[in-house]
């Protein structure tokens, strides 16, 4: 179930099946009150209200690199949210472009100090079948 999106940057979703927000990025070229609309105010609200354990980033289409401003945010509001609302996997699908992955792996070097669990997926089916067998 769509429940935001940003034109040509990111579709945000909510999968019942997984109990996940899925975040699917075409472009990290956001800005940071995008971001946090789209990310904190509508997916991590649905997600607290809807027993979410997880979410899930499909990057496999996203192309360029999040503004500092962004990583900024991300680094320091948005993992200690999403560990501090229930969630505890955050599962990766990496992009197909290795500029966009090595800008990319610097945040998520965040994750394990906030609290949350990496895991790498190739497709967002591996990510619900992953979810379904670590209940």
């Amino acid at each position: 179930m769509k429940l935001h999106e940003i034109p040509s940057v990111l579709i945000v979703e909510w999968n019942e099946e997984g109990k996940t927000i899925v975040d699917t990025w075409s472009s990290y070229t956001v800005q940071a009150a995008q971001f946090r609309e789209a990310i904190l105010n509508v997916g991590l609200t649905y997600a607290k209200t809807h027993g979410a354990r997880a979410w899930v980033s499909d990057s496999s289409g996203a192309k360029g690199a999040f503004p500092g401003e962004v990583q900024s945010l991300i680094e320091q509001e948005v993992f200690k949210a999403f560990a501090s609302n229930g969630i505890k996997y955050f599962i990766s699908i990496k992009s197909t472009s290795v500029i966009t992955n090595m800008a990319i792996d610097r945040v998520y070097a965040q994750l394990g100090p906030a609290g949350l669990q990496m895991v790498e997926v190739p497709n967002v089916g591996m990510a619900i079948a992953w979810l379904k067998e670590h209940k």
